[in-house]
């Protein structure tokens, strides 16, 4: 039985992002039969996990940052290490952190992964190393009743950290122009984050109180809830440059299809990867105006459920043979 190190900042399916990944690809070596061990630093003490740290011989590293917990194993020629790159990560790097992820790219028993080729791409324009796959991050994809909408209006669904990279803001301020065009709707926002106070603002300003739902963090029944009883999902995020943030693929796009939901995303980063344009939804630029003419545009097309559920089972972690066959050729070379 093969035995795994995963070293992440958090773990958890509801946590998002890399530690979301993190949480699937120990299911996914657990349903392989491999033996996994969890040390998320952020929740685990250091002390009762060090004896596993020091002493695996495979590891999965959710960033790169993650090395510095194993750095006196990374001189071991007989272990093999995996980290994978997700965006956020690689975004303005000092010099030493550059020199430090080129180290690592020159040992042979560590080995690079990018979640969407736009990242790896990033990646090779940073560090002048190539990654070694480019594996879109996978998750569990339930067989859900596709059929049921309780809503009799037109429902719109965002499920997402209040940020502003996430655009929001544009989205209500597209949405405020459809409503003066007659569309009759409801908008869901679900999550919590620092814009959150700005998002009811404007909310009220614009007095769409009626058709703007803001729901704070919610539970997974909450929000599988959510996904049954809406018609489209938006998250048109966009590239913030000022604080070196970018969607780097969007698995949050591909749990929206599992539900049947067409998505409205942004077009930077390895969003238009998971987002395939006008089969499961819809690119935008993420203005108001490009946000409003998709979002239009979106209502007039009759998209396929059945293929948006088969596009989302494509990034189930049970299907992932490929990524599997990647791992254990490294391993045994």
């Amino acid at each position: 039985m093969k035995q795994v190190m995963i070293v992440t900042p958090e773990f958890g399916k509801d946590k998002g992002g890399i530690q979301n990944w993190m949480y699937f690809v120990q299911k996914l070596l657990s349903f392989k039969g491999w033996k996994t061990e969890v040390y998320a630093y952020k929740e685990d003490h250091l002390l009762e996990k060090l004896g596993l740290l020091l002493t695996s011989k495979v590891y999965f590293l959710a960033t790169w940052k993650m090395s510095f917990f194993i750095f006196p194993v990374l001189l071991s020629s007989k272990r093999t290490f995996f980290i994978f790159v997700h965006g956020n990560d690689i975004l303005r790097l000092n010099m030493f952190q550059k020199k430090w992820i080129r180290y690592l790219c020159g040992k042979s028993k560590v080995h690079f992964i990018a979640n969407s080729k736009a990242v790896a791409t990033l990646f090779y324009k940073g560090i002048e190393h190539n990654v070694d796959l480019v594996q879109p991050p996978f998750m569990e994809i339930i067989n859900h009743n596709l059929k049921i909408k309780c809503e009799m209006k037109c429902a719109f669904l965002t499920v997402s950290r209040l940020v502003k990279r996430k655009n929001i803001q544009s989205i209500i301020r597209a949405l405020h122009r459809l409503k003066k065009e007659g569309l009759d709707f409801h908008y869901y926002i679900a999550g919590d984050g620092e814009e959150k106070r700005d998002i009811i603002s404007l909310v009220k300003n614009l007095s769409m109180e009626n058709e703007v739902e803001i729901l704070g963090r919610v539970s997974e029944d909450r929000k599988k809830s959510l996904y049954k009883r809406s018609n489209y999902f938006l998250l048109p995020s966009i590239y913030d440059a000022a604080d070196g943030s970018i969607e780097g693929y969007g698995i949050v796009f591909i749990e929206a299809n599992s539900y049947g939901l067409p998505v409205l995303s942004g077009n930077t980063g390895g969003m238009t990867e998971a987002v395939i344009d006008e089969v499961s939804g819809l690119h935008c630029d993420g203005s108001v105006d490009d946000i409003f003419e998709k979002i239009t545009k979106m209502l007039n097309i009759k998209f396929d459920v059945e293929a948006l559920y088969q596009y989302a089972k494509k990034h189930d972690f049970r299907v992932q043979q490929s990524f599997m066959n990647f791992i254990e050729k490294k391993i045994d070379e």
